[in-house]
């Protein structure tokens, strides 16, 4: 039996499945897909939650995979969500992996060369399941991890998220190989005892760890602000929003672990490095103390040196290059001093191993970090905070890697009006952000406005209902009306600009210019000029990428402004400093002089490193352009080029793209030029490179390189 015939088999016994089950044609609905092994063991306890579900007032599909493949299963939601109303769908055990390739821009930080291993180079995403839109290919089964299934995003697919339903993972770390069935009957039994009553969201919790965002602080000062507008009770005064800094102590671990096994707390927000088993918190620790400083620094030589290749010659190296006195590192390999650092690096951070004495009790917990959700592997942290001991209920954390300038808490405040987890993550997920545990976990609506949830989930369309909503004197329920108006065609880019220009909520401003600058338009470089003069540092900050990748040279005068005034804040200025580095040399010189002018003031002399910046990086570009004109590159050096387009959006030598283009008989490096391009979806010469793909496709005879060109086209015209 061939792929499709065997993918047809298996959506007609699906169908035949969900048929025998109840139809919940008029109201809310779920549907829970589980793997027989998990449903045979766990029946009790699903069985428990559905009816926990039920009487919360919705419908349940459940669908038993017993054949492991991700195709029937996502036909089936797909079927259950034009027909049944179907809201989300909670994967339950040992569920196929999508591992998703030819998608990178998807994601908000993940680049990795595709040639490389492809269980590292695919993104586990259940995007596949829960947004319909998308057009994938199979691949392949993985031969190792028989759970993977490789998919290639279709070039003719939309490229962009908007998932159709929400998702969410109930899987546990592996034991012994296996699925843990007593860990997930154990943690259903929690969800549906918290299910018998609602909190209201009183306590808030938000943390940001070593290096995260520039440890900008003004960036935690305007969250808190925004924070507690978002709340009522906050606003209100009966609650309360936290903040814990990694610099509170040498070793944060502690007071943050003691933090989130607090049992009035509502929600934590944590924003940190992560890998799939760790959460980087503290950094090297600020310290007054002499002796402190020469500790840290002996103990950071010694680490050099273990983790090098050759230890004797990096001994050497730090010896004779550093002045190290050699009985600061003669210690290094001695057990006890190993031992000693071990327990020290370990203090830094939130490892596994730290929850076989950690109970985390918030129910509701975001992992704003890289890795922390990498569900595809045995065991990941953020599993940790529903399972063991933990007695989470729903968590947010990413597969792979993730950008730190994001909006995190971009409309949290409706959890304020019953909305659930599911219903607020589905308006904001990327490639690799995922839920884990319940997505119908919900808050207690203290709020006259008694609809939202229910509006969200069956009445899309209701433009009289959302018109009503845009009147609301909440920010957040209008923030959100803005969403979904824009959404129905009821408020074009020109009404969020008039927006942007005019409310004084800041969160308000923020999802105007959001929703703006998710595409190219006429309006962008307007819209991203207002963002970087507004009072919101995060708003700026993201106007600053936006600026960056935009580079309309409209926006050069603000851009210079910013970058050598003394009150920038440090992330916006982090931002700002690629922007200063996307136009014409000459011209940036000119806005250079008129912002730093003649002055005898230190600050300012300071900041002719800038200017000495821009030479470097305009005269460094002009030698790569030349080098990727040139026979005698090599290919890697020239791939290396390439690549970095998808970071630097790059036209002040889009000339010489096109020419390497259309010179170039190295396939392979004209596909990854084809590639970058698809990166300039914000480009004020998007609409160039759109024209310049489009003769190249009516000219192109190879399919590969038309099917690239489509790719590229398509990517950039949505």
């Amino acid at each position: 039996m061939n792929q499709n015939r065997y993918f047809k088999f298996i959506f007609f016994c699906l169908l035949l499945f969900v048929s025998s089950t109840t139809i919940y044609a008029n109201k809310r609905s779920v549907a829970i897909v589980i793997d027989r092994l998990t449903l045979e063991n766990c029946s009790k306890s699903v069985n428990a939650y559905i009816s926990s579900l039920n009487h919360e007032g919705y419908g349940v599909y459940l669908i038993k995979d017993i054949w492991m493949v991700p195709d029937p299963i996502r036909d089936t939601l797909h079927s259950l969500y034009k027909n049944g109303k179907l809201e989300g769908a909670i994967l339950i055990g040992d569920i196929p992996i999508p591992m998703i390739r030819d998608a990178q821009h998807l994601t908000t930080a993940f680049k990795m060369d595709q040639r490389r291993d492809w269980q590292r180079s695919s993104v586990p995403s259940d995007r596949f399941y829960d947004d319909f839109d998308l057009k994938f290919n199979y691949i392949k089964q993985d031969s190792l991890k028989s759970s993977y299934h490789y998919y290639s995003l279709d070039a003719n697919s939309k490229h962009y998220i908007s998932c159709d339903i929400y998702s969410s993972r109930i899987k546990p770390p592996y034991k012994n190989g296996a699925i843990d069935y007593e860990s997930i009957n154990i943690y259903l039994n929690r969800v549906v005892e918290s299910k018998k009553s609602k909190r209201e969201i009183k306590d808030i919790t938000f943390f940001a760890g070593h290096g995260y965002n520039s440890d900008c602080i003004v960036a935690r000062m305007d969250e808190r602000w925004t924070l507690s507008s978002q709340f009522n009770s906050v606003k209100s005064g009966r609650g309360t929003i936290s903040y814990i800094d990694h610099k509170y102590d040498d070793s944060v671990r502690d007071r943050l672990m003691a933090e989130l096994s607090r049992e009035s707390l509502d929600i934590a927000i944590l924003h940190h490095h992560g890998y799939d088993d760790t959460q980087y918190l503290n950094g090297s620790p600020m310290t007054s103390s002499a002796d402190r400083w020469l500790d840290m620094t002996r103990r950071f030589f010694r680490s050099k040196i273990r983790s090098s290749k050759d230890t004797t010659a990096s001994k050497e190296y730090y010896i004779k290059n550093y002045d190290v006195p050699e009985h600061w590192v003669e210690n290094a390999f001695n057990p006890e001093q190993m031992k000693i650092d071990s327990i020290y690096d370990a203090s830094l951070n939130i490892t596994i191993a730290d929850f076989n004495r950690f109970k985390p009790k918030v129910p509701f917990i975001i992992l704003d970090a890289c890795f922390n959700g990498s569900y595809h592997l045995d065991d990941y942290i953020a599993a940790h905070y529903i399972f063991d001991k933990g007695e989470g209920i729903v968590v947010k954390a990413n597969s792979v890697n993730t950008l730190q300038d994001t909006w995190t808490n971009r409309l949290l405040g409706i959890l304020d009006y019953g909305v659930s987890v599911g219903q607020w993550a589905q308006m904001s997920m990327t490639l690799e952000s995922h839920l884990f545990g319940d997505p119908t976990y919900s808050y207690a609506n203290r709020h006259k406005e008694k609809n939202i949830a229910q509006k969200l989930s069956n009445s899309v369309t209701d433009k009289k209902y959302w018109n009503r909503v845009f009147k609301n004197d909440s920010g957040e329920l209008k923030s959100l009306a803005i969403l979904k108006l824009f959404n129905m065609g009821e408020l074009s880019i020109d009404g969020l600009l008039d927006i942007q220009k005019t409310d004084k909520d800041p969160l308000i401003r923020m999802q105007a210019f959001y929703l703006i600058s998710e595409s190219y338009n006429s309006r962008l470089a307007q819209s991203i000029e207002l963002a970087l003069n507004d009072d919101y540092e995060l708003l700026r900050r993201l106007a600053a990428r936006a600026a960056s990748a935009n580079a309309d040279p409209m926006l050069q005068d603000i851009v210079f402004k910013l970058r050598l005034a003394p009150n920038t804040s440090k992330r916006v200025d982090f931002n700002i400093r690629f922007a200063s580095e996307s136009f014409p040399l000459e011209s940036s010189l000119k806005f250079f002089d008129k912002y730093a002018g003649d002055t005898t003031l230190e600050w300012v002399k300071s900041r002719r490193r800038v200017m000495e910046s821009l030479v470097r990086s305009y005269n460094s570009k002009v030698s790569d352009y030349n080098k990727l004109l040139d026979s005698n590159t090599s290919a890697r050096d020239k791939r290396f080029l390439i690549t970095s387009l998808r970071n630097s959006n790059d036209v002040i030598f889009l000339d010489k793209l096109f020419e390497f283009y259309q010179l170039s008989e190295d396939k392979e490096l004209k596909v990854l030029l084809l590639e970058a391009f698809g990166w300039y979806t914000l480009s004020y010469q998007r609409d160039l490179i759109v024209e310049f793909c489009i003769k190249q496709y009516d000219l192109e005879r190879d399919s590969t390189m038309k099917n690239e060109l489509k790719r590229a086209i398509n990517r950039l015209s949505t």
